[in-house]
């Protein structure tokens, strides 16, 4: 519980400070959404871990995966090299920033399902850990949002990429889903990692 205070702490001291009219200069900024990121990213992995156990089998098997199982909708982190090093700071803002947008609608879906599931009470850590995962998101969202501005770059378009049929599934369909979500979001994490390696370095020169 000590690193999530420290999580929610520091989001505390940077969405009030922008809020007061001070907003923290760029490089500073960036410094401390990468340090953020590096929690998340430890957060990211035991969210995952929680899920595969919650959904049994075959979800549970040690080593499941399927990587080249994907959402329609869901935004992919995979890039090739050249693509990501020639994009520039605002597009690698603005791309992380719809992907953790549409993130928080697809794990509002995973709680959901959860609930038509008959999960919701019998999985009250996984339960816990997704709606604190879509805490921490909207943090790290406000902290993008701030870059952008900061580099007077718009706001990307985010769209509605699920609508109300999303929700009539099959149980096994509802399970896969919120596997594929938890990873894709292990993924983003990770990217987004490298992506604020490149802003620090672009910050400091």
């Amino acid at each position: 519980m000590q690193d999530l205070r420290g999580i929610l702490s520091l989001l505390l001291i940077q969405l009030l400070g922008h809020s007061q009219g001070a907003p923290i200069a760029v490089p500073t900024l960036i410094g401390q959404t990468h340090d953020l990121l590096l929690l998340l990213q430890e957060k990211a992995s035991a969210l995952l871990s929680t899920y595969l156990t919650a959904m049994g089998l075959p979800f549970s098997e040690p080593g499941f995966s399927l990587p080249d199982m994907t959402l329609i909708g869901l935004p992919s982190p995979s890039i090739g090299y050249l693509a990501w090093r020639r994009l520039t700071d605002g597009q690698r803002l603005s791309e992380n920033y719809r992907a953790y947008s549409l993130q928080l609608e697809y794990l509002q879906l995973v709680l959901d399902d959860l609930q038509a599931l008959g999960l919701g009470q019998s999985s009250g850590k996984l339960t816990e850990q997704l709606t604190t995962c879509r805490t921490q998101i909207q943090g790290l969202l406000a902290n993008l949002r701030s870059l952008l501005e900061a580099l007077a770059q718009p706001l990307p378009a985010i769209g509605e990429p699920l609508d109300s049929k999303a929700y009539g599934t099959s149980d096994f369909e509802r399970k896969l889903r919120g596997y594929i979500v938890c990873r894709e979001y292990v993924r983003w994490i990770d990217r987004t990692l490298r992506d604020f390696a490149l802003l620090s370095d672009s910050a400091s020169t």
